[in-house]
């Protein structure tokens, strides 16, 4: 008989194949494509996109070898990232995914950044609750976390219009442009969102 977190893992990879696509009202959580790299260099290339993130911006080279990093990981089934198609056109907004799953502790961390076209009508909302509303309801975790710079006040409050909740404060927890700075973790738990 296989440790509980053994079959849970197994579960979770079971579940991601094929990938999953997650639909919303307005958008599409689809798995990422090489034709994307023009809709994604757009918000990677954008300073005020990668502001609070440990990368960027980007150039088109780099947004490229990104792109060949995601696939070659969805080739290999340990992806866990999917673009954000708006439906209307289906323009690429940015990305969103999981990572650090805790297959122990059922528990992942959800990260996304949009382009700066797109920011202020609600887009980074609707994605984030839907891959939390996937990840708990269909993929069974029990807890996802996420961690945002604490002047990155769209960020925060995307993630408490999905009700999540201050959890700790992680000092020096990244790396920005050469400099450590401090973060915020959130989190939402099973019970809660449920």
């Amino acid at each position: 008989m296989p440790k509980p977190e053994k079959q849970f893992e197994r579960d979770f990879y079971r579940l991601m194949d094929p990938y999953p696509v997650i639909e919303t009202p307005r958008l599409r959580l689809r798995r990422v494509f090489r034709a994307d790299v023009d809709d994604l260099l757009e918000a990677t290339s954008d300073p005020r996109v990668s502001k609070y993130e440990p990368w960027g911006p980007y150039d088109r080279e780099e947004t490229v070898q990104m792109l060949e990093n995601i696939i070659a990981q969805l080739e290999s089934g340990l992806c866990t990232e999917w673009a954000v198609e708006r439906k209307e056109d289906a323009k690429v907004l940015g990305l969103v995914h999981l990572n650090k799953v805790d297959f122990f502790h059922r528990s992942a961390e959800i990260g996304y950044w949009l382009s700066r076209k797109c920011w202020g009508r609600g887009y980074a909302t609707e994605g984030v609750r839907a891959l939390t509303e996937y990840a708990i309801k269909t993929l069974r975790m029990d807890e996802i976390i996420a961690v945002c710079h604490p002047e990155n006040a769209a960020s925060l409050r995307v993630l408490e219009k999905i009700g999540m909740k201050h959890q700790k404060d992680l000092p020096r927890y990244i790396s920005l442009r050469g400099k450590t700075a401090d973060c915020l973790q959130y989190h939402i738990t099973r019970w809660d969102f449920m």
